[in-house]
């Protein structure tokens, strides 16, 4: 037998468990893969949504690939651990370091060389699916499918040397060891887990902080990074410390103690939360995180409507813009010499403010007329000092409502004596800012207490392929920002801001988090099943003294459902909170976009829960 013989025969022997490992880094290789070739294909090339789709897959590879070096890091660590028995014999027998270390990096680059194959397969049958369902999410055009010479070849090579430098490096591990500590392997008698009191206590005490502070509402300023710190310090202690402490407190709690299979389960578990603490603590915390983030971008997609702007195009410009006939110009020429026929409309308002509480909002007021006949609205006659209320297009995402009346300030931001009634509000017309109209002896009376203004609006077709000149004429009419006389808006540029730059944050986050609850659930399953030897005997000892098969079977449900759900219910919890504060600052409709990630991840969660309990139930038994 050759020296690589042995170890691939080393490799199909433990296959149990690295089975859960080649799936977890075959799988990390297909995202990786498949993200390389989305981001080099030949349409992308073009188009500022493609350089941004560009940006953002690029920033996720590096993600991934920094992920996929802390997971294989970690997994070929615990491999080596649970395998030092078997090191230590062989250094008895004779083996020199410099072969053992020929050995493990030989069996590590043949499962990251069937990974890296694996990954790279399932990365060509599904890509064809990834630039369809990639293409329809961010509505781009359909993606033809080509050949990825840059993407095979950065995928091959980068995880082939990422296994190989994570193989010398996780080497020291060994080596580090004596051979009789080798031998002993991990059969050393654990100590009972003792959590400080003080420590849960004070776990407990930050997660109540932080929800309370949550609970109590008007979260601004340093709250929110208030809350988010007191949640993670007590996320952690609550699985290193508060989890423990309450299992030993069960455990002297006799009735519900000593009933049954409780025994054996509670006292398993005081063990397993403690080797896995670190781990829930990242698995809850990133799980609550994925949830809000899709949830919000979700929500924010489905509800923003840029199509509500009457206008294509908006230009506003105050009384004393010097730039506005060449921002005019500039307009014109961009629309026509990209091929766009449009409409221009041009429309007198008023820039007023109004009180509410402390806030003094700006709003565009307009006469009767001009709403009827440049947005085509009737409003049926107003009577003098009555307004109809338009918020702008970014507004109705809020539950904000406009006061029954508006109490309005002079130039000078001082209080008048003049005050609107609010009779109705409307749908948006516009994206610039939210409308007051009024009736035209009214708006003739108080036009004087706002800054005069004038809104050029521009109609035309086809307006989602104009956000290369609306982005263009943004940056050219705001410049860095100083001495600014003017605002401007588009529909293709609001669409981009609302629903096509947060559908690429929910493609490239959902994939990101998958790969992430992949990694986790083959970490559970490596656990459970390099515990599995162990495991068997002990509970062919207690069948010995009367624990039926049946009872078995239950204890390890009842400890796996633990494992599994335990930190998933902690990182809904925080969601629900972070949703409450969501609904607080006025965001609405998240609760179901948010309830379609939720039960998503939890079907996945649940599936592969029911896999690996049949798999761990079947090898217990044999």
């Amino acid at each position: 037998m050759t020296f690589l013989q042995f170890a691939y025969k080393n490799v199909t022997r433990n296959k149990r468990a690295y089975l859960a490992f080649f799936l977890s880094s075959a799988f990390s290789v297909l995202i990786f893969f498949t993200f390389a070739m989305f981001l080099f294909h030949p349409a992308l090339k073009e188009g500022y949504l493609n350089n941004i789709a560009k940006k953002g897959l690029t920033a996720a590879e590096w993600m991934i690939f920094v992920f996929s070096f802390l997971f294989v890091l970690y997994s070929v660590n615990a491999f080596l651990k649970s395998r030092n028995k078997e090191f230590g014999i062989l250094l008895m027998q004779g083996i020199t370091p410099g072969q053992l270390r020929k050995l493990i990096t030989a069996e590590n680059m043949i499962i990251g060389v069937m990974s890296i194959a694996a990954g790279i397969i399932g990365g060509f049958i599904f890509s064809k699916t990834f630039f369809t369902v990639g293409a329809y999410i961010l509505e781009m055009d359909a993606l033809p499918l080509y050949m990825p010479w840059k993407a095979l070849g950065i995928t091959a090579c980068g995880f082939l040397l990422l296994f190989f430098f994570l193989s010398q490096f996780t080497i020291l591990f060994v080596r580090s060891n004596t051979v009789i500590k080798l031998i002993k392997g991990t059969d050393k008698i654990k100590p009972e887990p003792k959590p400080s009191v003080l420590l849960s206590l004070f776990g407990i005490a930050c997660l109540c902080g932080g929800y309370g502070m949550v609970l109590k509402g008007n979260v601004h300023g340093a709250e929110p990074f208030i809350i988010l710190l007191l949640t993670v310090i007590g996320t952690y202690f609550f699985f290193s410390q508060s989890s423990i402490w309450i299992l030993r407190a069960l455990k002297k709690w006799k009735t519900f103690y000593l009933r049954g299979k409780n025994v054996i389960w509670v006292s398993d578990l005081v063990y397993r939360l403690k080797d896995n603490a670190r781990l829930f603590f990242i698995v809850s915390i990133i799980s609550a995180v994925a949830f809000t983030a899709t949830g919000v971008l979700a929500m924010y997609k489905s509800t923003v409507g840029a199509e509500e702007s009457a206008y294509e195009m908006e230009y506003l410009s105050y009384s004393n813009n010097p730039k506005e006939q060449t921002h005019l110009k500039d307009i014109d020429h961009e629309l026509k010499t990209h091929g766009f026929t449009y409409k221009k409309d041009k429309i007198d308002v008023s820039y007023v403010r109004y009180q509410e509480g402390d806030t003094v909002p700006p709003v565009y007021m307009i006469s009767e007329s001009d709403v009827s006949t440049y947005f085509h609205v009737k409003l049926n006659g107003l009577k003098h000092n009555e307004a109809v209320y338009f918020p702008g297009t970014y507004d109705r995402n809020f539950k904000n409502e406009a006061p029954d009346q508006l109490k309005l300030l002079n130039q000078k931001g001082k209080p008048s004596d003049q005050k609107l009634t609010v009779k109705e509000v409307k749908k948006p017309l516009i994206s610039l800012n939210a409308i007051i109209a009024v009736n035209d002896q009214t708006f003739d009376q108080l036009k004087s207490l706002g800054d005069k203004a004038s809104l050029y609006g521009y109609s035309y077709d086809h307006w989602k392929d104009s956000l290369e000149i609306s982005q263009s004429l943004q940056n050219e009419i705001y410049g860095n920002y100083i001495d600014v006389h003017s605002d401007f808006a588009s529909k293709a540029g609001t669409y981009y801001d609302t629903v096509q730059l947060p559908s690429l944050s929910l493609f490239i986050g959902l994939f990101i988090a998958i790969v992430f609850f992949v990694a986790a659930a083959s970490f559970l399953y490596f656990r459970l099943f390099t515990d599995l030897d162990e495991d068997r005997e002990r509970y062919r000892s207690l069948a010995k003294i009367g624990l039926s098969e049946r009872e078995m079977a239950q204890s390890v449900t009842i400890q796996l459902a633990i494992l599994f759900f335990f930190p998933f219910v902690i990182a809904v919890m925080h969601t629900l909170f972070a949703l409450r504060t969501l609904a607080v600052e006025g965001y609405s409709d998240v609760a179901g976009p948010l309830s379609l990630t939720i039960g998503g991840f939890f079907i996945f969660q649940l599936l592969f829960f029911l896999a690996v309990r049949s798999s761990y139930l079947k090898k217990m038994n044999k």
